[in-house]
């Protein structure tokens, strides 16, 4: 794990509009180590472009995507470094009584969090009506998916060994009640990241014999309680 301090002369804790130095660490030998180093000074009057430039430059040295840890987090610069990825964290003090492994912990939870979040909301953002079995129910708008969607609705089925996946419609229907099963089901079955898929629903769609059809998979299906089961695979080739 990697996380960036901003420190001034005295190597305090500061703020961004003090000049001073961005020092990385990294943990990835088990220790806390400064793998590199840089100095950092924000112009008093620097303009949102000057400022955006030198936040470039942050970020081609050192990447994002870590913590970002300094004596304030609020105004323009710290909102630029959320946009830029980092998450930004207030501290103060001397560098040396900085608890990095409590920060890390920290940003660890903040970082899964928002992994959530940002999921949940790509999810969401394929929904195109209300539940049910979809465009052959009702005939929805379809929205475009993203990659970042389809991927999305991928973290919905639980990943088995060798290549399988199973994923319980009644489960996601009961947690996003916005979806319907072209959005949850059809994105992973065209995707065909699977050697096998394991559906579990109360009945399938009626789209769905044709569906799997087309992309040349089959389905053995078996009754499951009030529901049924689909094991989806590739056709065999004749």
């Amino acid at each position: 794990m990697k996380m960036l301090v901003h420190v001034d002369a005295r190597d305090q804790i500061a703020d961004v509009r003090t000049p001073g130095t961005l020092r990385l660490f990294d943990n990835a030998s088990g220790v806390w180590r400064v793998i590199d180093e840089a100095a950092f000074a924000l112009s008093q009057t620097a303009d949102l472009a000057a400022i955006q430039k030198l936040l470039r430059g942050i970020v081609e040295r050192f990447g994002a995507g870590c913590a970002f840890v300094s004596g304030a987090n609020r105004g323009l610069v710290y909102s630029l470094l959320q946009e830029q990825g980092f998450r930004v964290w207030q501290a103060c003090g001397p560098l040396a009584a900085l608890d990095l492994d409590a920060f890390a912990q920290r940003d660890a939870e903040l970082a899964a969090a928002r992994e959530n979040e940002a999921r949940d909301r790509a999810f969401v953002a394929l929904f195109s009506s209300p539940g049910g079995c979809g465009a052959g129910e009702g005939g929805p708008t379809r929205k475009r998916r993203t990659p970042e969607g389809v991927d999305a609705v991928h973290t919905l089925a639980e990943s088995l060994p060798d290549g399988r996946l199973r994923i319980d419609l009644e489960a996601v229907f009961a947690r996003y009640r916005e979806a319907n099963s072209v959005d949850v089901l059809e994105p992973i079955l065209e995707a065909r990241r699977f050697s096998s898929l394991e559906i579990l629903c109360d009945h399938l769609p009626r789209w769905f014999a044709a569906k799997i059809a087309t992309l040349g998979l089959v389905a053995e299906i078996t009754p499951r309680g009030a529901g049924v089961r689909a094991l989806v695979s590739p056709a065999a080739k004749s």
